[in-house]
C-alpha cells in the first residue's frame, strides 16, 4: 500500500515539473495572458451565468400566465315588493319574488332578514334565513305565519351588501315536478287545506326540499302565504302533502301557485344511492 502510494505522489511532482518547465519556455508576455486567463475564468462563469438568467428571465415574462378573475360586474339581484297577507285578524305572513338575472352566475347560503314595522316604524317582528339563487332563477322568499300586535305598516328586505357571487363549471341538474294542488276548507277545527304531491324527477337523493304555497284570489292578488320543508326525497319518489292554514278562512280562492326547491349548489345537500347488492353479481358461489 505504501509503495503505490509514493508511486502516485512521484506521477503527481513529476507532473507539476513537467508543467513548470512548459511554462518557462513561454514568452513572459504569453505567460501572464495564460494565467490571466486562467483567474478570469471563474468570474467570467457567474458573469454569464447572470446574463443568461437575465435573458430568459424576460424572455418568460412576456410569455406567462396571469391570474385573471372568471367574472366581473355581475348583475344584482331583482327584488320584488314585500307582499304582506293576513288570513285571521292579528296573523301576518309575507312573500317576496326574487330573480337572479345572470346566466352563469350563482349565490349560495347568502343570509338575509325581513323586518316588519308598525305605522309608528317600529319593529314589531324580524325573520331571518338563507337564500340560494340558480344561474337566472326567480323564486318565492316566503314569512311563515307570525303573530303581531299592531298591524304591519312598513317592510324591509336586508341582503349583504357584498354578494359572494359564484360562477361554478358545473351545476346538477334536478327536475323537481309538482301537481295540481287541491284545495278545501274544514269546519271541525276549522282551517284551510291545500292537498297535493311532488315528484323529485333526478337519480338524487334530496336532502332538503322546501314548498312553496301562494294563495290568489280571483283579481290575482296574493291572499296567502305558507311554506313546508320535505327531509330526505329518494330519487324518482313522488311525496304527497298536507297543508294547513289553522283558523283561517278564504272565500275568493283563484288559484294555488305551488313550488318546489332544492339547493343543487350545496354537495351535502345532494347524494346518489349505492346500487343495492344482489346475489347474483355475487362470485362466492
Amino acid at each position: 500500500m505504501s509503495l503505490f502510494k509514493d508511486k502516485i505522489e512521484l506521477q503527481i511532482q513529476e507532473a507539476e515539473l513537467a508543467t513548470q518547465k512548459s511554462l518557462e519556455r513561454f514568452p513572459p508576455l504569453l505567460k501572464w495572458l495564460l494565467v490571466g486567463c486562467l483567474v478570469a475564468i471563474i468570474p467570467g462563469y457567474y458573469a454569464a451565468k447572470a446574463i443568461s438568467r437575465h435573458i430568459w428571465q424576460n424572455k418568460y415574462q412576456k410569455t406567462q400566465l396571469t391570474a385573471k378573475p372568471s367574472f366581473t360586474n355581475p348583475k344584482a339581484p331583482v327584488v320584488s315588493n314585500i307582499t304582506v297577507t293576513t288570513l285571521k285578524q292579528g296573523s301576518y305572513a309575507a312573500v317576496i319574488t326574487i330573480s337572479n338575472p345572470n346566466f352563469d352566475l350563482s349565490l349560495d347560503q347568502v343570509p338575509y332578514q325581513v323586518i316588519f314595522y308598525n305605522a309608528q316604524k317600529q319593529q314589531i317582528y324580524s325573520y331571518s334565513d338563507q337564500l340560494y339563487l340558480l344561474p337566472n332563477q326567480t323564486k318565492y322568499l316566503t314569512v311563515p305565519t307570525f303573530t303581531a300586535n299592531n298591524p304591519v305598516a312598513y317592510t324591509n328586505l336586508q341582503l349583504p351588501q357584498t354578494l359572494p357571487w359564484q360562477k361554478r363549471l358545473q351545476i346538477p341538474t334536478v327536475d323537481l315536478i309538482t301537481s295540481p294542488a287541491n284545495s278545501s276548507q274544514e269546519s271541525s277545527p276549522p282551517a284551510f287545506v291545500v292537498t297535493g304531491d311532488f315528484t323529485n324527477n333526478s337519480p338524487y337523493t334530496l336532502g332538503t326540499v322546501r314548498l312553496t304555497f301562494v294563495l290568489y284570489d280571483s283579481s290575482n292578488n296574493i291572499i296567502g302565504v305558507s311554506q313546508r320543508d320535505e327531509f330526505t326525497v329518494a330519487p324518482f319518489e313522488r311525496r304527497s302533502y298536507t297543508q294547513l292554514w289553522p283558523n283561517s278562512y278564504v272565500t275568493d280562492l283563484g288559484k294555488i301557485d305551488v313550488e318546489a326547491y332544492t339547493d343543487t349548489l350545496n354537495q351535502n345537500n345532494l347524494s346518489v344511492p349505492a346500487e343495492a347488492s344482489s346475489s347474483a353479481s355475487s362470485l362466492s358461489r
